[in-house]
C-alpha cells in the first residue's frame, strides 16, 4: 500500500468516525429535548385537562347523544388550546421552534390511536343506543392510553404508567359493559357505568393525580438544584 493510499484510508476512517459521532450526538440531543418538553408540559397540561374533564363530566351527566359528545369535544378543544399556548411559551423562552422534530415524532406515534379511538367513539354515539355514551367513553379512554404507550420510547416513565392506567381502566370498563365482568363481583364498575363518570375518573382523576405528582416532583428538583 502506497503512502497516498494510506492517507486516503485514514481520511475515510476519520470522516466515518466523525459522522458516527455527529449522529450519536444528534440522537442524544433529540432524546433530551423530547424528555424535557414532555416533562415540562405534561404536568401543567394534565392539571388543566383533569379540571376540564371534571367540569365536562358535571355538565354532561344528564345529557345523551351528540349533546353529550359536544360537551366533551368542547373540553378537548380548550385543553388543546392551552397545550398549544404552553408549546409556544416554551419555544419563545428557549428561542426555538414550536414545530420541533420531537413534536413531529410524538404526533406520528400518537395520532393513529387518537384518530381511531375518536372515530369509534363518535360512531358509538351515532348509534343512539342506551349505552352509546358508555361505549364511546370506553373507546376514548382505551385509545388515549394506547396513544400514550405509542410514544413510550422517548416519553417520561411517569407518562408510560399513565398510559397503562388508561388502558387497564378502559379494558375493565369494556369488560363490565359487555358482561365479561359480573356486576355482582365488580360493584364499583357497576356504579360508574355511566359515560360521564367513566370519563371523570380517567381523564379527570388520572390526569389530576399525574399532574400533581409531576408538578410536585419538579418543584422539589428545582429547590434541590
Amino acid at each position: 500500500m502506497t503512502l497516498e493510499q494510506s492517507g486516503f484510508v485514514w481520511q475515510s476512517t476519520l470522516m466515518t468516525t466523525r459522522e458516527e459521532a455527529a449522529e450519536q450526538l444528534r440522537v442524544i440531543r433529540s432524546m433530551m429535548e423530547r424528555a424535557t418538553v414532555f416533562r415540562a408540559l405534561s404536568g401543567e397540561t394534565a392539571l388543566i385537562g383533569g379540571a376540564a374533564a371534571l367540569g365536562a363530566a358535571w355538565i354532561s351527566e344528564t345529557k345523551t347523544g351528540w349533546t353529550w359528545a359536544a360537551v366533551w369535544l368542547g373540553g378537548l378543544a380548550a385543553v388543546l388550546l392551552f397545550n398549544l399556548y404552553q408549546l409556544v411559551r416554551m419555544a419563545n423562552a428557549r428561542k426555538g421552534r414550536v414545530w420541533t422534530p420531537g413534536l413531529k415524532l410524538a404526533l406520528r406515534g400518537a395520532l393513529p390511536s387518537i384518530i381511531a379511538g375518536g372515530f369509534l367513539g363518535l360512531l358509538a354515539v351515532r348509534s343512539g343506543q342506551p349505552s352509546s355514551t358508555i361505549l364511546a367513553a370506553c373507546f376514548w379512554i382505551l385509545h388515549y392510553g394506547l396513544a400514550l404507550l405509542a410514544i413510550r420510547e422517548f416519553a417520561p416513565k411517569s407518562m408510560v404508567w399513565l398510559g397503562w392506567a388508561f388502558v387497564l381502566f378502559g379494558v375493565a370498563a369494556l369488560a363490565s359493559l359487555t358482561g365479561l365482568i359480573d356486576q355482582e363481583t365488580a360493584p364499583l364498575m357497576a356504579k360508574v357505568r355511566n359515560g360521564s363518570r367513566l370519563m371523570a375518573i380517567a381523564f379527570g382523576g388520572f390526569h389530576l393525580l399525574y399532574g400533581a405528582i409531576i408538578v410536585t416532583t419538579g418543584r422539589r428538583e428545582d429547590h434541590a438544584a
